[in-house]
This record gives C-alpha cells, structure tokens and sequence, in this order.
C-alpha cells in the first residue's frame, strides 16, 4: 500500500518590523520545504557548509555571521541548489510601498500578517505537490521578544476559517530555536539570498541576485511561474516582477 506523504516546513525571517529610519526596508520570512527523501540530503549539505565556514559545534550557523562575503555565499548557495526535491516559498513586505496605516504600523499585526501568508503559502504548495492526504508540519523560527501564542492562534484562526487553506493536512504547527534543526539553519541561508537580492547595502546600494538565481529552480511553480505562490511581494503581488533582475520578461503580473 502506498504510504502518505510526509512533509516539513523551516521558516525563517529576514529583516525586522520595525517602521523607523533604521528599520530595514523590508521584512519578509522564507520557508523550506522537504520530504522524507529530502529532509536528509538539505541536513547533509547544511553539515557541508558548517564544515566549509568552520562552525563550531553547538554554535547556530548564520547568513549574518558565517556568510559574509561573495564566496561563502556563492558557495551556500551552490551547495543547496544542488538538493534534490527541495520547494521554497518567499514572502515579503516593501515597507515604503505598504499603506502605513495598515498592518505594518503595528510590529505584531505585521508578523502575524506575514506569517499567515507564508503559511498560505507553504501549505499550498505542500498540497499540490504532495496531494491532500500528505501530512504536514511546519517550523517557525522562534523570534525573541514575541508572543508566538497570539500568532499561532491568528494561523490557527484565519486557517481553519479560509477553504484555500488545507489546514487538515497540519500535524504539528510550533516555534522553535534555530539550534533544533539543522533545517532552521538552512532556512535563514535561503532567507539570505532573498536579501541580497531585494535590500540594497553597502556604500552605493547594490544588490546581488546571483546567489537567489542559483536556487531560482527550488522555488515554488519556478517552472511556470513564481509569482505569487512561489515568489510574493507585498502588498502588490507584481512589485517583485519589477525588479531589474527579475528572469521572466515581459511579465504578465505587470498591467501594461
């Protein structure tokens, strides 16, 4: 008889929620996302890259202190583009594109607001990949300071009172230090590349897409089309596409 599938979910944040002249521009969440064969082949090349960048055991590897530079990041991503049957799903807000009267004027509304979508998204994309029998258990990465109850109600809530969402499939909704899985780790990588591709740094505000192009494959429907499942902007779902390094053109999310 076949067996169900089983699913997991790694989700890490980039950015902060802060709306301050500090603040980073955007703050968004990227979510990884394995099967029982895949789950071991991304644990392994997380092992990889602990290895190269000289982590030392017991320590948290980080895009922010262990992937500093072109090469580590180069190599990071060369080293999880190559894991096989492995999804990710990114969602982010633009700051100064959202209303500030909206979510965004309220840190905890604007993380529930973000997390939500991202679990739209991840729960869609484990459905259609894995069918409606698959079980599911997503991963949060715990954030400091944060009431991640009043989140998992807002999930809970919003999911179970939303048809789009198949919130059957949810066997273990949690937060979780970013020492518990080697996953976890992996996610803020991919939460990495994101950066670098979106948030303009550095002395003349250069970003870097290459290393989001090299796992451009692993990224939710990247075959048809990412946006919006794969591949979200807020709070217009084509801003995304507008970006000067953005594949696929003319694309048909921008109204001409």
């Amino acid at each position: 008889m076949p067996t169900t599938p089983r699913v997991w979910a790694y989700i890490d944040e980039t950015g902060d929620r802060g709306s301050g002249p500090n603040s980073s521009p955007v703050f968004g969440m990227a979510a990884v996302i394995v099967d029982d064969l895949s789950a071991p082949e991304l644990r392994s090349a997380v092992t990889t890259l602990r290895t190269d960048f000289g982590v030392p055991a017991g320590k948290v590897m980080s895009w922010k202190e262990h992937v500093k530079n072109h090469d580590r990041r180069k190599r990071a991503s060369a080293v999880l583009a190559g894991v096989p049957n492995l999804h990710v799903c990114y969602v982010f807000a633009v700051k100064n594109e959202v209303d500030p009267s909206s979510y965004i004027c309220d840190p905890v509304r604007f993380y529930n607001f973000v997390a939500l979508e991202t679990y739209r998204s991840v729960a869609g994309a484990a459905r259609d990949l894995y069918g409606t029998d698959a079980r599911l258990w997503t991963r949060y990465g715990h954030v400091r300071g944060h009431d991640h109850n009043t989140t998992d109600a807002y999930i809970r809530r919003k999911s179970q009172t939303d048809e789009r969402i198949p919130w059957h499939m949810e066997q273990g909704l949690r937060w979780v230090s970013a020492d518990k899985y080697l996953e976890s780790q992996a996610a803020d990588l991919y939460g990495g590349f994101l950066k670098a591709a979106i948030w303009p740094s550095g002395e003349f505000g250069y970003t870097e897409s290459a290393y989001l192009m090299s796992i451009w494959h692993q990224i939710r429907a990247s075959e048809h089309c990412v946006v919006p499942h794969g591949l979200r902007s807020m709070p217009d779902t084509g801003l995304v596409a507008k970006m000067e390094w953005f594949p696929c053109r003319p694309c048909p999310k921008i109204p001409s």
